[in-house]
């Protein structure tokens, strides 16, 4: 078996440069607590693919769900970012392909309506945009106030190709259009940072093995100090990694409390002081095998500050 090699995705430098400057604005929320940076929209339950190395390859506990975020609920926690004077990420990504979700545009021009210096991303594995109405839907959503669009290729180089036609025919630049070669070979970890996804990938290939952790790690993990992710039923997360939705903070759908009630929760700050001493035996940190430190330093010293 290949020893599996570390993968450095330029994506990694390009979120933390947005997390420092971010940070450098030393924003804090109505209620003083550390804000956070970013905020991850699985905008709908459903994915077009079934990647070897993602938890969606096993139809029977991930099947796909066509339903997304209500509007309204979407609109509402946008105003509640605009009273929050909320600059920092949007991103439509999560554990789907935001692309499935016909009315997309409908939700970015909301955000950019609510909140106009926030950056607006959606990440996608490119396959809608080669749709007979493809290009004129990317168009649009830029025209409804898309920052960027992040393409995770899975196939092969011939696609490099379809996507540089795209771009070029929207006069688009390498910030707008992102691309991202997910296909090359196992001694390149394919182009990915790959995980097991906090224990919901089980896999063994003549180059990998990935499977729950039998002992958790050691160590820090900064996401849930400068992220949250919503689900498009409503649950609130941790981490983009929880699939399996062990440690959810709440439900900005069934219940009343705010996006900024949910963040600063005793729940959810609790689950942060136990990261800030390397304690990861709790669901779902105690199986994931993510190094988490690689964004987000910054977040974490100041709630480690904030909690002192």
């Amino acid at each position: 078996m290949t020893k599996k090699k570390l993968f450095t995705d330029i994506n990694i430098k390009r979120i933390d440069d947005f997390l420092d400057n971010h940070l450098d604005k030393d924003k804090k929320l109505s209620n003083g607590f550390p804000t956070f940076s970013s905020i991850e929209f699985s905008i709908n339950g459903a994915c077009n693919r079934r990647c070897f190395f993602c938890p969606r390859v096993d139809k029977e506990n991930y099947p796909n769900i066509l339903s997304s975020l209500p509007v309204n609920i979407f609109k509402k926690i946008m105003v509640e970012l605009k009273n929050e004077n909320f600059d920092g990420r949007i991103s439509f990504s999560g554990f789907c392909e935001p692309l499935l979700t016909k009315n997309l545009n409908e939700y970015i021009k909301i955000a950019r309506t609510e909140l106009q210096d926030v950056i607006i991303e959606i990440v996608t594995n490119g396959d809608p945009l080669l749709a007979k109405n493809g290009k004129s839907r990317l168009k649009e959503l830029f025209s409804s106030g898309l920052t960027n669009c992040r393409v995770s290729l899975y196939d092969g180089p011939h696609q490099i190709k379809q996507m540089e036609d795209i771009k070029n025919s929207l006069s688009l630049n390498d910030e707008q259009f992102i691309v991202r070669k997910r296909y090359l070979g196992p001694e390149e970890s394919y182009g990915l940072t790959i995980s097991n996804r906090a224990g919901s990938v089980n896999l063994k290939n003549d180059h990998f093995e990935l499977k729950p952790l039998s002992e958790p790690l050691k160590s820090p993990c900064y996401y849930p100090f400068y992220k949250i992710l919503i689900d498009h039923d409503g649950d609130v997360l941790i981490c983009s990694n929880d699939w399996k939705k062990e440690a959810s903070v709440g439900n900005i759908i069934k219940n009343t409390r705010s996006l900024v009630e949910i963040w600063t929760s005793e729940k959810f700050i609790n689950i942060r002081k136990k990261l800030m001493k390397s304690d990861r035996c709790h669901a779902p940190c105690k199986l994931c095998d993510v190094n988490g430190t690689l964004n987000g330093k910054k977040s974490f010293e100041k709630w480690k500050n904030y909690l002192s």
